[in-house]
């Protein structure tokens, strides 16, 4: 029952003498060396380990110590962490490369188009600039490895609802066009973003975008607490964001009715959403608000899960 804590855990024939061609090969890929930009709760970490990638290091920056408490507690010391994203300098990209996978997401807040306070891409007093410190990283791992002649993939993801502007500057920025994949046809909740990347293969997500919702997508049914009566109001939820209230409709009803009442979702159902296992965020004594707002900030397992896969072929898996 969602009312009890249950135990938390930590993520993370005749054998032949002689290796298959396909084992010999993927035997000789290069394990991955990561850095994660806005880290948060270590989704990108946790999706590589669940994709049983070989992981070398991985570095990260971020500096929210909730956040920071989460993957701690999650992943030990496993994640190296770096700081704040404007104090990477050159000198420590040196020190850490070579880098062979970058990804990462600056803060949307002040890009979103539901954000009408919103202080856009070059405000100094906002944080939507801060995606130009992560093109400074990006710009130099990726002349560096061009120079080094190693492998070198990355990704770069934002809301979808920003301005045409700032999204056709981010993309000038990235000399390439984002695909728009959405988190829908993954889980129960709606969730448009924008994928910038080198990955090959990218645009095969946005396959079901002009499609109407299938019977055999995810609903929110199958994501709520067993054996407590509850039943979704909805197949579909909107974006989950930092707000306890953002899932109410136009006459503030929940999504999800228990013994006749509306109600909102579980904070370990949205974990479940999002795609991490129930209690992920229930470290130390973070309020049920506080989990919220990292999972409303963080990405959604399914789709990072199905954008990284697609490097199965170019780096070691365990």
């Amino acid at each position: 029952m969602a009312g009890n804590r249950s135990s938390k855990k930590k993520v993370g024939g005749n054998k032949s003498t002689k290796p298959s061609s396909s084992r010999s090969r993927k035997s000789k890929l290069p394990r991955l060396r990561v850095l994660s930009l806005f880290d948060g709760i270590g989704t990108g970490y946790y999706t590589l380990l669940q994709l049983g990638f070989d992981i070398e290091v991985i570095y990260a920056s971020e500096i929210d110590k909730d956040a920071l408490m989460v993957t701690k507690y999650n992943f030990s010391d496993k994640i190296k962490q770096l700081g704040s994203v404007t104090e990477i300098t050159t000198e420590m990209l040196d020190q850490i490369s070579p880098i062979n996978l970058l990804f990462g997401g600056s803060p949307c807040s002040d890009l979103s188009g539901v954000n009408y306070r919103k202080k856009g891409l070059f405000n100094p007093e906002g944080t939507g600039i801060l995606f130009f410190d992560n093109y400074r990283i990006w710009n130099y791992l990726n002349v560096k490895a061009a120079k080094e002649n190693i492998p070198f993939h990355w990704l770069f993801e934002n809301v979808a609802s920003m301005e045409n502007k700032n999204k056709d500057t981010i993309s000038k920025f990235f000399e390439c066009q984002p695909v728009v994949v959405d988190s829908l046809h993954f889980s129960p909740q709606r969730r448009r973003r924008y994928f910038w990347s080198s990955i090959l293969g990218i645009t095969e997500l946005t396959c079901f975008q002009d499609m109407d919702i299938d019977i055999d997508e995810p609903k929110l049914e199958d994501y709520l607490e067993k054996n407590l009566d509850r039943q979704a109001n909805v197949e579909k939820v909107g974006t989950i964001t930092s707000k306890r209230s953002c899932l109410q409709d136009s006459k503030s009803r929940n999504p999800v009715c228990q013994d006749g009442q509306y109600t909102g979702l579980f904070i370990t159902e949205i974990e479940v959403i999002f795609g991490f296992p129930q209690h992920f965020t229930d470290v130390g004594d973070l309020s049920i608000s506080s989990r919220q707002k990292l999972l409303g900030r963080a990405w959604s397992v399914q789709v990072i899960r199905d954008l990284l896969e697609m490097l199965s072929e170019k780096f070691a898996k365990k």
